[in-house]
């Protein structure tokens, strides 16, 4: 049995506890003999522990307790605001006799998925077409260490006949599926991984009746650099237009060649730039 309070809450924690401890509004909770608060300060809000402040960002959460290697954790996310980059995870440690432990944010724009074992946290953000997925580890000793990045490999399995199950919603979906990705790289030719980027931004997807009608921009650079995509389920043909920074809006196959459709929702997305 557990000698110590410490020790007893440490033994009564499951390695994930709950979600949403709390978020960017005044929040003061003691954690593990330390006092932790979230409070606005200016525009921005700060991470105080024991009145001591180690964190400030526009937007702080604390998401998730784990116990690792017998030590309380919790992770957060700290985020600049705005649409363009995801909240980077950071890490507080509770050592048990020792000050807490602050280690991160992260240093990506990515969304950051986070996984638990018995000794460390292992965090990673998805491959994608241009790069590779970052990996990091943290354990309560050595604190967060670069592990070996994973290399993207579009899903053989999916094609036209899994785009029938409409489960894609953003113009990088389909970067997934192995044969929509090959197509797309095929009509953005030379451009490839500029389409890439730009599909992989900030966008959204849509199905108007069986066509998936996808629009993006490059972080940062909507209105400057964007695209549309166009998936015609029933055929089995995509139809692809972009817009690189300072440049004309270019288009294959040839406009001539697009179904009044697809042909309009082209007309529409291309209207601001008229």
């Amino acid at each position: 049995m557990p000698k110590s309070p410490w020790l007893a809450l440490v033994a009564a924690v499951p390695m994930i506890v709950y979600a949403t401890v709390a978020s960017s509004s005044p929040f003061a909770m003691t954690l593990f003999g330390h006092q932790v608060s979230i409070s606005p300060s200016g525009d921005q809000f700060k991470l105080e522990i024991d009145e001591r402040e180690v964190l400030r960002n526009y937007y702080l959460d604390l998401d998730e307790i784990y116990v690792i290697n017998g030590t309380p954790t919790v992770v957060g996310t700290s985020s600049g605001g705005g649409n363009a980059c995801e909240g980077a995870p950071f890490i507080v440690s509770f050592p048990r006799n020792e000050s807490p432990r602050l280690d991160g944010p992260l240093d990506t724009c990515f969304g950051v998925k986070v996984e638990a074992s018995d000794i460390a946290l292992t965090l990673s953000t998805a491959p994608t077409p241009n790069e590779p997925g970052k990996r990091w580890t943290w354990t309560p000793s050595d604190g967060i260490k670069e592990a070996e990045n994973a290399a993207f490999v579009a899903d053989v399995s999916k094609g036209w006949p899994q785009l029938r199950e409409r489960t894609a919603s953003h113009p990088a979906d389909l970067l997934g599926y192995a044969e929509l990705n090959a197509e797309i790289t095929r009509l953005a030719g030379p451009d490839a991984k500029l389409v890439n980027d730009i599909l992989m931004g900030v966008g959204s997807g849509k199905y108007d009746g069986d066509l998936f009608v996808g629009t993006s921009c490059s972080r940062h650079m909507c209105l400057d650099q964007e695209a549309i995509v166009i998936a015609d389920i029933p055929h089995k043909t995509m139809y692809l237009a972009w817009k690189p920074s300072g440049q004309k809006i270019k288009v294959n196959p040839e406009v001539k060649s697009w179904p009044e459709r697809p042909r309009a929702a082209l007309r529409n997305w291309a209207a601001k730039w008229k």
